[in-house]
């Protein structure tokens, strides 16, 4: 017993006594964070389908994505105004990717004599889904459509809005 406890006492004395090197190690890292610039989606140019004289019968005035307009037999595309497709510039980090949220349709309501009639448009959707900002942190998404022209449509002017929606992915 004695010579047990004599023991003990020699591996306690060599732990206290022992370089704290010996005891303990450690290291350290560094924390960081780089905030991304927020994104953000500014319009370039409103959807305008143009001056369109429509017939007895239902047409369908279309502006594509580049901004070309064309109709099918039952309109008449008059000069006037300039038709253009929507275009949006969405700014944000460097070669990151994003979500475009583009609705599937926008209500053009008439205003005037035309108070009270409707069309609607099925808006473009080649450019919603996943997308990937270029070098600089930018992406153009254009929005063409097809506009729904009544039989006999009443004159006026009609106009709608929709949103176009982006986020990181």
């Amino acid at each position: 017993m004695k010579t047990r406890n004599i023991l003990m006492a020699a591996a306690l004395v060599a732990v206290v006594a022992a370089p704290a090197s010996v005891k303990a190690a450690s290291d350290s890292a560094t924390a960081s964070a780089t905030i991304a610039a927020a994104v953000t989606v500014t319009k370039q140019s409103d959807l305008e389908f143009g001056l369109i004289s429509p017939t007895a019968s239902p047409g369908t005035v279309t502006i594509s994505d580049a901004g070309a307009r064309s109709g099918d037999a039952n309109v008449e595309l008059l000069s006037g105004a300039t038709p253009s497709q929507a275009s949006f510039l969405v700014s944000g980090a460097s070669n990151q990717s994003i979500s475009v949220t583009i609705p599937t349709t926008a209500t053009l309501n008439g205003s005037g004599a035309a108070s009270g009639f409707s069309m609607s448009a099925d808006l473009s959707q080649a450019e919603a889904g996943t997308q990937t900002l270029d070098g600089s942190g930018n992406f153009t998404i254009d929005v063409g459509a097809d506009l729904a022209v009544g039989a006999s449509q009443t004159a006026g002017s009609y106009s709608g809005s929709f949103n176009v929606t982006v986020i990181y992915n």
